[in-house]
């Protein structure tokens, strides 16, 4: 069993602290509408009961992980938070977040005396669901370490916590990230529907062939630029259907397995493009990777376009909050990876 905090305003992160919870932990959740005490919910179509605990009635002596989720919040605030609440955790596991979570993540570790080696980034959510209804449980999460030299009894100690995660190479893992290429595509294929209002799926009635097109293309980029640093990365799609465990998503092409997934059909088209369906993904990965491949000399078209199309969109300039980014990753990069290094 292991004491988990978990800092989040999140919907998903109460889904997240009642799964953990399910499963044996002490869950303390700050922030999102779960307060201490007991709570019913439905777990994939069944009627559960656990939990919640207060930081105070933790076990001082049992292993703690700090959570914080970095899918349109600040990496940075969820560690202090954590930090000023409880202590510092055996570690920290940060949740989603892209190219930018790893570097706001060593930024702050650096500020707090925190090794990078306690730091496990994760790809994406562990769960889909909310406080009163986890729809899914995900099975082989990317997930790494920030340091070569994390102990293997804190590893064993993450993959006990977090069975849902495979464990391999932080670089790798900021280079994976599934819900930027789910969430981008439809967005900006959808954007007259997002401004309108529309009631529309974006899963469903958003998610047609043309998004799936992009969502190729776009992946096409990431391996591209993954093969020039020296990562060898898995294609979205297969991350996705490995993500969902043995059964993978029902259907045969991308857009029948999206359009078809169970805990994806209630989703809704957002109504802002400032929402971080394309905000966040868009200065936490597109961005990012697109000051890489100009630092390392390569090119990147249809990341290129779809980064110029947002700053139209959003009407604002992402490349200078991106280059400080894209130099710490490939500073961060280890050898012989970061060969292209500025």
């Amino acid at each position: 069993m292991t004491n988990v905090v978990i800092r989040s305003q999140e919907n998903n992160a109460a889904a997240t602290s009642l799964a953990l919870a399910l499963a044996g932990h002490e869950v303390a959740l700050l922030g999102a509408g779960l307060a201490p005490g007991e709570h019913s919910f439905q777990y994939l179509g069944q009627q559960k009961t656990v939990r919640l605990s207060t930081i105070q009635a933790l076990n001082p002596t049992t292993p703690t992980a700090g959570v914080v989720f970095a899918e349109g919040e600040s990496v940075r605030d969820g560690i202090e938070h954590i930090i000023r609440n409880y202590g510092t955790p055996d570690f920290f596991a940060i949740i989603g977040g892209g190219i930018s979570g790893i570097a706001e993540a060593l930024n702050t570790a650096k500020a707090y005396n925190i090794s990078a080696a306690h730091i496990l980034h994760v790809g994406s959510f562990i769960v889909n669901g909310t406080g009163s209804d986890v729809k899914a449980e995900k099975r082989n999460v990317l997930a790494g370490f920030l340091d070569d030299e994390t102990p293997s009894t804190l590893i064993d100690l993450a993959e006990a916590t977090f069975p849902q995660i495979a464990i391999g190479d932080g670089p790798t893992v900021a280079l994976s990230s599934v819900n930027a290429f789910v969430h981008l595509p439809p967005m900006l294929l959808n954007a007259m529907n997002v401004e309108r209002g529309e009631n529309l799926r974006l899963y469903v009635e958003g998610f047609g062939d043309s998004v799936c097109r992009l969502l190729e293309a776009l992946d096409e980029d990431r391996l591209r630029l993954g093969n020039a640093l020296g990562c060898r990365l898995t294609p979205i799609p297969v991350l996705l259907e490995e993500s969902r465990g043995p059964e993978g998503l029902p259907g045969k092409t991308l857009r029948e397995k999206i359009n078809s997934f169970p805990a994806y059909q209630h989703i809704k088209l957002p109504s802002s493009l400032h929402h971080r369906y394309l905000s966040h993904e868009l200065r936490s990965t597109f961005s990012p990777m697109n000051e890489i491949a100009k630092a390392i000399g390569i090119q990147l078209p249809s990341i290129h376009s779809v980064v110029r199309l947002g700053e139209i969109l959003l009407a604002t300039d992402l490349s200078n909050e991106a280059k400080p980014v894209a130099r710490q990753f490939l500073k961060y990069l280890p050898t012989p990876i970061g060969q292209h290094r500025t």
